[in-house]
């Protein structure tokens, strides 16, 4: 079966709903803006701009996003809980927590390399972006730190730590990664991944038992 269509205001036609549920015309207006904010940023990026390479209209744009924020913001949720799925579904069933951190940095670096752009917009946008954004920002840091916060009941010097000890170490993994997804090393994720290990369990594991994590071949 084919799709309803519908010719917009702009006069291209937007596809409203395929036969399978879902709306290409959405689906394309999506990758057009993970693309445009990915490689150009958030404030470079307007709608017309997005409707144009999405070959959709205005007011199909309008039937699925409020405004360009909201637009972006929908966009990064969907994306975030993608990456989260991925992280989840690697780390379960691993024994240990120190694994368990291994298995969700190993994914979550391989997600973001295979698009950079992708992983602009979810990360590197969110500095330029607005309040929204930046609780956005907050929550992905928080999210880190319930994973890294397991390390308590860890041996080291883990035992004596409290919950604050998670929110640090994950910001200073999330403030690395971000550095280098700007300065443009992402593709050479698993490279770096040892250096964001290493910096999530030196709290817990003490530093000497932590500096072995710098060695480790990440592909476990």
């Amino acid at each position: 079966m084919g799709a309803e269509s519908k010719r917009g205001e702009s006069g291209k036609e937007d596809v409203k709903v395929a036969s399978d549920g879902s709306d290409p015309a959405r689906e394309r207006i999506a990758t057009a803006m993970v693309g445009l904010v990915g490689n150009h940023g958030l404030a470079a990026t307007d709608v017309g701009t997005v409707c144009e390479r999405a070959r959709a209209s205005r007011a199909h744009f309008d039937r699925c996003f409020a405004d360009l924020e909201d637009c972006y913001l929908s966009l990064h949720e969907e994306l975030l809980e993608e990456l989260c799925e991925r992280v989840e579904s690697a780390r379960d069933g691993r024994e240990t927590w120190h694994d368990r951190v291994w298995a969700a940095g190993v994914a979550a670096t391989r997600f973001l390399a295979a698009e950079p752009a992708r992983a602009r917009f979810l990360l590197a946008a969110l500095e330029g972006a607005g309040y929204a954004a930046q609780r956005r920002r907050d929550r992905i840091v928080a999210r880190l730190s319930e994973l890294l916060d397991g390390g308590r009941a860890e041996g080291g010097v883990g035992g004596v730590l409290s919950g604050i000890t998670a929110e640090i170490a994950a910001g200073a993994v999330y403030t690395t990664l971000l550095a280098r997804i700007e300065d443009g090393s992402l593709e050479r994720g698993e490279e770096f991944l040892p250096e964001l290990v290493y910096l999530a369990t030196a709290p817990y594991l003490g530093a000497e038992a932590a500096e072995e994590e710098l060695s480790v071949q990440p592909l476990r």
